[in-house]
């Protein structure tokens, strides 16, 4: 029975794999999506007069590199971000694993001090850094039967002070990924147009991985870094095809609550999705940069499931300003049929929280 077990996950993990160099063709598919709506809009001004095609041109360079190449410039300025050593299980550990995690510690508490985000008292990370020290000389006479118990102290130590020396900055960065997603999510809800969603978030979702970044005072590798751009680029595309089927869902909400839900169903159910997606994109754009977990298949996993369940915990609180955003901004609408409308869009997302989705590309 276990051979087919182990055949069944060599063939999963090989599906994973696939898909997730398939999907770093998202971002080529992302810049010739772009390409195309641009051309259909080039030439829709350039029939009526070849000036306005140019000056269309123009216009649409100067956005793409203010309001996208800076956030990405903005990212790429940032320093790499640590790379945490990758611990086998606690069996196969021995002291020299040991002591290289807490050298990686020892660092990555000395970097806080240079991050200019980080508000906190040099000294905790001095006393912080002096317990590593002790700890770290600890391990060098460790013997085989110890190694479980220093991990164990390893682990508090870790808890008692890197967690909470970061918690100003998962503070900032969670207000950070709202402050995105309601954006993105108001914006594409008001917009007309698919291209223009699109735009608007690629744009937004930019903006958000540059300031995580800066926030943490750290990128991810190249690979990291393309699987975020991935990420972005599959949000973009998909919100300019949601509009098409938000359009639809309007339809059929109307004939079920009337023509006033109706006319706000659509829009609230674009401008939900393109917001949760942020969401998502946020979370695991967080873990990318937080970078103190060694980046494996299991902690990949774990930082995936664990972005949907952030996100899941935030879906109804973003889905009820967004519904009074739009709601109150165009029509008076019910205050029942308001928050029907945000509990069905975030239910879904919830729902998927509780789902083990797929391993992010790394």
């Amino acid at each position: 029975m276990a051979a087919p077990i182990q055949d069944f996950g060599r063939v999963l993990k090989a599906l994973f794999r696939f898909a997730r160099y398939v999907s770093f063709g998202v971002i080529g598919l992302m810049v010739v999506f772009l390409a195309f709506r641009v051309a259909e809009v080039y030439r829709f001004f350039a029939d009526i007069h070849i000036a306005l095609g140019i000056a269309f041109l123009v216009v649409f360079t100067v956005l793409v590199v203010w309001l996208i190449g800076r956030p990405l410039y903005r990212f790429w300025k940032v320093p790499a971000a640590l790379k945490p050593p990758v611990l086998p299980p606690i069996a196969e550990r021995t002291s020299k694993h040991l002591s290289q995690h807490l050298v990686f510690v020892e660092r990555y508490l000395k970097s806080l001090l240079t991050n200019p985000e980080w508000e906190g008292s040099p000294e905790e990370v001095t006393a912080a850094i002096a317990r590593c020290e002790a700890l770290r000389k600890e391990t060098v006479e460790a013997t085989k039967d110890e190694i479980a118990e220093m991990s164990a102290r390893i682990k508090a130590l870790e808890d008692e002070t890197v967690s909470r020396l970061l918690e100003p900055l998962d503070r900032k960065a969670r207000d950070v990924i709202r402050q995105e997603s309601l954006a993105v999510g108001i914006a594409t809800a008001v917009s007309w147009n698919g291209t223009m969603d699109a735009f608007l978030v690629l744009w937004r979702n930019c903006n958000l991985v540059s300031r995580i970044a800066r926030i943490y005072y750290g990128r991810p590798g190249p690979r990291g870094t393309l699987s975020i751009l991935r990420d972005v680029s599959g949000a973009a595309i998909a919100s300019a095809y949601l509009q098409d089927l938000s359009e639809a869902a309007g339809t059929a909400m109307g004939s079920v609550f009337g023509k006033t839900v109706g006319m706000l169903g659509g829009p609230l159910l674009d401008g939900g999705m393109n917001a949760l997606a942020t969401l998502r994109i946020g979370y695991v754009a967080k873990a990318r940069c937080r970078a103190f977990s060694g980046w494996n298949e299991t902690t990949r996993t774990e930082a995936v499931i664990g972005a949907v369940k952030e996100a899941g915990q935030l879906s109804k609180d973003v889905m009820t300003e967004i519904v009074k955003a739009v709601g109150g901004g165009l029509l008076k609408i019910p205050g029942k049929a308001i928050g029907k409308i945000g509990d069905a869009i975030s239910g879904i997302w919830k729902k998927g929280a509780g789902e083990e989705p797929e391993p992010a590309g790394a």
